[in-house]
C-alpha cells in the first residue's frame, strides 16, 4: 500500500470503474432530488438526472476533455476528480445513491443549504462526505460480498 501525504492511494479508483459503479445505481432518490429542486444549477445544464450528469463526467476524464472542459492531461483518479468537483447536487445524489446513511446526507444536505456561497457548497459537502466514504460504499456497491480487493 502507498501513503502519500497521511492517505493510503489503494482508496482511489480509475475514473471509468467509479463511472461504471455509478451507472448501476438509481437516478433519482428522496434527499438529493429535493436539494437540487431547492438549489437548481442555474446554466449548462445538458442532463436528466446527476446519474446521467456524473456517469458521463467520470467517464471523460481520462481524455483532454473538450471545449471549457479540456485538460493539459487525462486523468484517471475518481478520487482526484470527486475533490474537485464543483456540483453540489451530484456530491449529494452520489452519497445517497451509493447508500450512506440517510440521516448523514441530510445533514450534509442541509449545511450545504445554508451555505451563501454556491462554489462553497461542494468543499462544505465534501467535509461531512468525505472521498473516502465514498470510496468505501462504492466498494460496497461494486463487490458486495467482501467490499473489494485487500480489504
Amino acid at each position: 500500500m502507498v501513503i502519500m501525504a497521511g492517505r493510503s492511494l489503494s482508496d482511489d479508483m480509475h475514473v471509468r470503474d467509479f463511472a461504471r459503479v455509478l451507472r448501476r445505481l438509481e437516478p433519482h432518490l428522496p434527499v438529493s432530488d429535493a436539494y437540487e429542486r431547492d438549489l437548481p444549477q442555474l446554466r449548462g445544464t445538458w442532463w436528466s438526472s446527476q446519474k446521467e450528469h456524473m456517469v458521463r463526467w467520470f467517464s471523460d476524464q481520462d481524455s483532454r476533455g473538450s471545449g471549457a472542459f479540456t485538460r493539459a492531461e487525462p486523468n484517471t483518479s475518481a478520487r482526484k476528480t470527486y475533490n474537485r468537483l464543483l456540483c453540489p447536487a451530484a456530491v449529494v445524489w452520489m452519497a445517497e445513491a451509493l447508500g450512506e446513511h440517510p440521516v448523514v446526507v441530510q445533514e450534509a444536505a442541509d449545511a450545504a443549504r445554508d451555505e451563501p456561497g454556491a462554489r462553497k457548497r461542494s468543499g462544505l459537502l465534501r467535509k461531512h462526505l468525505p472521498w473516502e466514504r465514498i470510496a468505501q460504499l462504492a466498494r460496497e456497491v461494486r463487490y458486495p460480498d467482501d467490499a473489494g480487493p485487500g480489504i
